[in-house]
């Protein structure tokens, strides 16, 4: 525990200083962004910024002393050149330390600070997380690796985030800490904005820091995870959060909503799958180019290709597609290439693995046919919590037509952002419905639908209607929150006196044994998915080996497919 406070330490400092520097650069670039600062929109900007830097470097070396001692002295440099502001933080931080509001601040981040010290590995991490990490500390990247495992494909920027971090380098183990820390920045975030709910005229952004807080209880037990599925998730909240909050300031802040946008692109680079969100690039483009502001619009549109690009080079060194596992975008060929047929087969298992058929031959099943299927391996509180979305889409229709029989205009923002994130759940529905994979779309749903209701206070048959809609969400969706509140005192319980309280509970490990991969030694699972960190390098499954062959004489040559070669 002790060790996951001295590495959020470090975290906080170099993301923070990182955001800082940038935000100072943009405001000198071009004076009328006027950016305006703020401890936690300066750490995720500086996540943003150090992820992409992780990702670049890995692209010419390992991620680990040489790009840490790199970033580090950069960020000492923008702390002495920009240290008024430091010091404003600083003071501001001492006194919400020694405040009452302090007290509560502190306790939750010890709670999140336990959780991320010992607990459960997401599967996934087991499978490939903890390797990919390994991957980006000993070798930064390499060609082909998608061959080697199809998970090494999926090319999370996460993990280079995670690597950056991890500081395996001095010796001690890999610290797994990042998702605890975005769990905490996230969780005090949206507790200081609610702490002022009664002062607020409108409650969309307290209802989206709600579902924050709801996120993080449903994941408590799994914060030392380095998962990809955790880190798209918060962030996805915190940007509806944001976005919000732009909303409710009564004020068209283009600035604000076009770096929200780089966001929104940065959460596709974390995973595939919330692209949908990127469409809220409608919003301050439409206004950009109204107002004729093209110089704007070329930092922006260079921020955003800056971001995406490390992503994108990764992917065509890793698998030789540009975006995995999507084979209709065949643009380059190269011998390390993973088979068309190998990305279509992943494809269609993540798919029908999410729809419970566990058979790629079921992939064409008609919705009708996979829906029961589908519906009846969903747990109870799960089927609650899809009933309370389907509330709040009958509670946005009410709230809608009540609009227009009142002839009130809509906000065009407010209208963008709810169309986004109920397109973000849909697609969730149409490609993969695991339930974690769309989690922060199912809880903003609902969080959005009530946070509008609280603005509209009248009388009437609306009122009435929209209230007993309302109370039956709070009464459907109560199971889902009760049953992780339930498991979360289990697991405090069970483990306060695990013996974790200076140093983290390490990777998991399981019987391994070598493979001979070309006159280079592997290892596989004997027995369990689990891969681990320790032992490297690790392929979860054997049969992958069968059409691997090395590229050159050892591992840096990276690995190509013996069917394409032979």
């Amino acid at each position: 525990m002790l060790s996951v406070l001295l590495n959020w330490l470090y975290i906080f400092f170099v993301t923070a200083a990182v955001g800082l520097g940038f935000c100072q650069c943009l405001n000198r670039l071009i004076p009328r962004l006027q950016i305006v600062s703020g401890l936690t929109r300066d750490v995720v900007c500086g996540i943003v910024i150090t992820t992409v830097y992780a990702q670049f470097f890995s692209l010419f070396h390992k991620v680990g002393l040489a790009a840490n001692l790199f970033l580090l002295a950069l960020c000492i440099g923008i702390a002495l050149r920009c240290r008024k502001t430091v010091s404003a933080y600083l003071f501001l931080i001492k006194k919400e330390l020694l405040s009452w509001d302090g007290i509560l601040y502190a306790g939750v981040l010890l709670l999140i600070a336990f959780a991320t010290s010992r607990g459960l590995f997401h599967t996934d991490t087991n499978i490939y997380h903890a390797q990919a990490i390994r991957w980006y500390e000993e070798m930064g990247v390499v060609k082909g690796l998608g061959n080697f495992q199809w998970h090494f494909a999926y090319n999370s920027a996460y993990f280079a985030f995670a690597a950056l971090f991890s500081l395996g380098f001095l010796g001690l183990q890999s610290f797994h800490c990042t998702t605890g820390f975005l769990a905490a920045l996230f969780c005090i975030w949206a507790l200081r904005h609610l702490k002022d709910f009664s002062s607020h005229d409108r409650h969309m952004a307290d209802m989206c820091c709600v579902g924050i807080l709801l996120y993080a209880l449903v994941n408590y037990d799994r914060f030392m995870s380095p998962a990809s599925d955790y880190a798209v998730m918060f962030l996805a909240l915190y940007l509806i959060a944001r976005w919000a909050q732009e909303i409710e300031a009564g004020r068209r802040n283009i600035t604000a909503y076009s770096l929200l946008c780089v966001l929104a692109v940065f959460l596709c680079t974390l995973k595939l799958s919330a692209g949908p969100i990127v469409l809220l690039t409608a919003y301050p483009l439409f206004f950009l180019v109204k107002e004729k502001r093209g110089r704007e619009i070329a930092l922006y549109l260079s921020l955003g290709i800056v971001t995406a690009l490390p992503f994108l080079i990764r992917n065509v060194i890793v698998s030789g597609w540009l975006l995995y596992p999507f084979p209709a975008l065949d643009l380059f060929s190269v011998d390390w290439k993973m088979p068309a047929e190998n990305v279509m087969t992943d494809a269609a298992r993540i798919k029908v693995w999410a729809r419970c058929l566990y058979d790629t031959a079921q992939i064409d099943t008609p919705l009708g046919e996979w829906l029961p299927i589908w519906w009846e391996q969903k747990e109870r509180y799960e089927q609650m919590l899809l009933y309370c979305d389907i509330l709040a889409l009958c509670l946005d229709a009410v709230l809608l037509l009540h609009c227009l029989i009142k002839r009130k205009k809509p906000d065009g923002s407010l209208v963008l952002l709810n169309a986004v994130v109920i397109l973000c759940a849909v697609t969730w529905f149409a490609l993969a419905p695991f339930i974690r994979y769309g989690l922060a779309f199912l809880i903003a749903v609902p969080m959005l639908a009530v946070g509008m209701w609280l603005h509209k206070k009248e009388n009437s048959l609306y009122r009435l209607l929209s209230g007993c809609i309302v109370f039956l969400m709070f009464f459907v969706g109560s199971s889902y929150w009760e049953r992780y509140f339930t498991d979360d005192i289990v697991y405090l319980k069970h483990n306060v006196f695990s013996p974790y309280y200076v140093m983290q509970q390490d990777y998991d490990t399981a019987e391994l044994e070598t493979v001979d991969l070309d006159g280079v030694t592997v290892y596989t699972p004997v027995k369990e998915e689990v891969s681990g960190y320790d032992v490297f390098p690790v392929t979860t499954y054997l049969g992958m080996l069968d059409d691997v062959e090395l590229r050159g004489a050892d591992l840096r040559d990276g690995f190509r497919s013996r069917a394409l070669t032979h």
